[in-house]
């Protein structure tokens, strides 16, 4: 019993220890950019014109791609949840390719679609997304959506279908039932799937400058703006756009946190 009781202590103070070891790494991290920016010249730099530029393409790039996103993953996530067809694993497979891709090379396969033949009539006839803001959109998009299908899926499969099976019962369609029953089961978890999206999306860098490049006043995201700030050395021009991003990512995962745990009540 003695054992067994130091056995449970020894793991407990492993777990707990790394733990803090964990969070005390990632807080140094961000104590460190506090102690090195300069309050002035981060106002000054946040609310300048062209971080002001800067922020408000990042948001409506992130916001349309998290859309589209949502778009194409409430079916297909739901679809992934509830029905067996044959080739299932590999279709499963493949939207998942984004997800452990390097953005660098996926956003490179893009170009490099885009610039085909079929690519090229493409961008001349119909919409051109090469250094441009649809591209960041399409760079964007190509990034979340695998992470969209994967979280809905996830929230789609805790639903239970009997629901739906009364339904269908009492003789509603699939379309009325997924839009009245299905749907409103899954609100708070879509609501947190985009919330998650959009914050990867005004993340996003690699497919991002690969596609539409990182061109000041025109496709310049936040990320961009810190690339460009290292690269002229303007360090508290880049301290700036990185805080930022912590905010908001700290306030996405507080919202999802918060949605989550609601849900489970």
């Amino acid at each position: 019993m003695t054992s067994k009781r130091a056995q449970n202590l020894s793991f407990s103070v492993f777990s707990w220890a790394v733990l803090g070891i964990l969070t005390a790494y990632i807080s140094v991290i961000i104590l460190t950019l506090l102690l090195r920016v300069d309050g002035s010249s981060l106002w000054d730099t946040l609310l300048s014109g062209r971080s002001l530029s800067t922020i408000r393409l990042s948001a409506v790039c992130a916001t349309i791609a998290s859309v589209l996103a949502l778009l194409f993953a409430l079916p297909i996530g739901y679809l992934l949840a509830r029905k067996s067809f044959p080739g299932k694993n590999l279709v499963d497979t493949l939207l998942d390719v984004p997800i452990v891709l390097s953005p660098v090379a996926l956003g490179t396969a893009l170009l490099i679609l885009l610039s085909s033949e079929p690519g090229k009539f493409f961008e001349e006839n119909i919409a051109s997304f090469i250094f441009t803001t649809r591209g960041i959109v399409l760079a964007q998009f190509s990034i979340v959506v695998a992470l969209a299908i994967r979280s809905l899926k996830a929230v789609f499969e805790q639903i239970d279908p009997r629901y739906e099976d009364v339904a269908y019962f009492l003789g509603s369609n699939r379309w009325r039932t997924f839009l009245t029953v299905t749907l409103p089961l899954a609100r708070t978890g879509i609501l947190a799937s985009f919330i998650l999206a959009w914050a990867r999306a005004i993340g996003e860098f690699g497919a991002t400058i690969t596609v539409a490049g990182a061109v000041r006043g025109k496709t310049e995201t936040i990320p961009s703006a810190i690339y460009l700030g290292l690269a002229s050395v303007d360090i508290q021009e880049t301290l700036a756009y990185v805080l930022l991003l912590i905010v908001v990512a700290v306030t996405v995962l507080l919202a999802v946190r918060l949605f989550t745990a609601r849900a489970a009540l």
